[in-house]
C-alpha cells in the first residue's frame, strides 16, 4: 500500500513538474514571435445592376390590403417580363401584411393594414435600367434604391484573390521587421482573416419625402463606378 501511495505521489509530482516546464517553455518561446497585420485592396468594374422595389398598400382590411399588394405586383413583374426582364432576375425579398398606428400623446390609433412587398430586380444592360425604373413608378411601384454590384461568382473569386495578397502583405511586413531587428523570419504560426468587405455602390436611395423623379434622373444618368473589395488577416511568424 505504501509503494502504491509512493507511486502515485510520484505521478502527480512528474506531472507537476512538467506542466510547469511546458508552461514556462511556452513563455520563452513566445518573445521569438512577432505579429502583422496584411491589408488587401481590389478595383473590379461592376457587373450587375440591381433595382430595389417596394409596393405598398394600406386597407381597413388585411385581405383587401393583400389582395390589393399582389394584383399591382403582378401588374409589375408582367409588365417588366414583357420589357425582355427574364422572369429569374425578378426576386421577392420579403412579404409582410402588418398593422399601422398613428401615435400621438393620447396614444395609438390604427391607420389600417400595410402589406408590403419588397422585390429586386437585377440586369446586366445597365442601359435597362431606366426602363425598369420607368415600369415600377408607372404601375404602382416605389424605386427604393440602385445599386451597381458584382455577381456571387465574382465575389467569391475576388474574396480568394484578395484573402491571397493580404496574406502576402503580411509576410512582407514580418520580413522587413525581422530584418530590421537582425534576425531572419522562420515558419508560419498562426493565420487568419480578420476581414472580407465587399460594398455595392449606391447610385441611388429613396429617401423620406423624396419624389421618384430622382429615382428616373438616377436611372437616365448612368455613369458605373468601380466597386473595391478589401481583405485583412493576422499572421505570426518565428524568429530565428
Amino acid at each position: 500500500m505504501e509503494k502504491y501511495t509512493a507511486s502515485v505521489i510520484l505521478i502527480v509530482a512528474l506531472i507537476v513538474v512538467g506542466a510547469y516546464l511546458f508552461v514556462n517553455f511556452q513563455g520563452v518561446d513566445n518573445t521569438n514571435i512577432i505579429s502583422v497585420s496584411g491589408i488587401s485592396e481590389i478595383k473590379t468594374d461592376p457587373e450587375i445592376v440591381s433595382v430595389y422595389v417596394s409596393i405598398e398598400t394600406l386597407n381597413d382590411s388585411a385581405e383587401i390590403s393583400k389582395n390589393e399588394n399582389a394584383e399591382i405586383s403582378q401588374e409589375v413583374i408582367n409588365k417588366l417580363v414583357a420589357s425582355g426582364i427574364d422572369k429569374k432576375d425578378i426576386q421577392t425579398q420579403n412579404f409582410n401584411v402588418y398593422e399601422e398606428f398613428d401615435w400621438t400623446n393620447n396614444g395609438q390609433k390604427s391607420k389600417g393594414w400595410k402589406t408590403a412587398n419588397s422585390i429586386v430586380v437585377k440586369t446586366t444592360d445597365f442601359d435597362k435600367t431606366g426602363r425598369i425604373v420607368d415600369i415600377v413608378i408607372d404601375n404602382g411601384g416605389l424605386v427604393q434604391s440602385i445599386n451597381f454590384e458584382i455577381s456571387q461568382e465574382k465575389q467569391n473569386e475576388l474574396k480568394a484573390q484578395a484573402l491571397k495578397e493580404a496574406a502576402e502583405d503580411a509576410q512582407n511586413k514580418a520580413e522587413a521587421l525581422a530584418s530590421g531587428s537582425g534576425g531572419k523570419l522562420g515558419k508560419l504560426v498562426s493565420l487568419s482573416s480578420q476581414d472580407f468587405g465587399y460594398y455595392p455602390y449606391p447610385l441611388y436611395a429613396r429617401a423620406e419625402g423624396v419624389s421618384s423623379a430622382d429615382a428616373v434622373k438616377a436611372a437616365t444618368n448612368i455613369s458605373p463606378q468601380e466597386l473595391t473589395i478589401t481583405a485583412s488577416v493576422q499572421a505570426s511568424y518565428k524568429l530565428r
